[in-house]
């Protein structure tokens, strides 16, 4: 058919900013697509919308420390991670990566930590390696 090469692409921007143009609205929500995603990766995956202790001071200590392993995350993500994964959030993040079941075996003072077959794993951890390692030299 003669349409077949034309496809449209459609964004609803609902907001109540009556101050802008049309135009000015979707360039400044374009340059935040994705804000939201990283507050609700904040929110489920370290918890910042949940502050139980009493003093103040305790859960400013606990928002800093929630603030410090984000960003270390992060850092560990971009840096050290294939790019493949640069765009996932902590709780995939974790489940490839950081909860990953093993058992530790061995007799004596020779033990280890045995792992499951796992192909994703064993394609990261040579690069983590390899990332390392570069690191280490700079």
């Amino acid at each position: 058919m003669i349409f077949d090469e034309f496809t449209y692409d459609y964004q609803a921007i609902v907001t109540n900013v009556d101050y802008l143009t049309a135009e000015e609205i979707f360039n400044d929500y374009n340059q935040r697509c994705n804000v939201e995603n990283k507050i609700d990766e904040l929110k489920e995956g370290f918890s910042f919308d949940q502050n139980s202790q009493i003093n103040h001071k305790c859960n400013e200590l606990f928002l800093l420390i929630k603030m410090i392993a984000y960003n270390l995350h992060n850092w560990f993500k971009r840096f050290f991670l294939p790019e493949n994964l640069h765009h996932h959030e902590i709780t995939t993040i974790r489940r490839i990566f950081y909860k990953v079941a093993g058992n530790i075996v061995g007799n004596g003072w020779y033990r280890h930590i045995s792992f499951a077959p796992n192909k994703l794993l064993e394609r990261i951890i040579p690069f983590i390696r390899n990332k390392l390692s570069k690191f280490r030299k700079k």
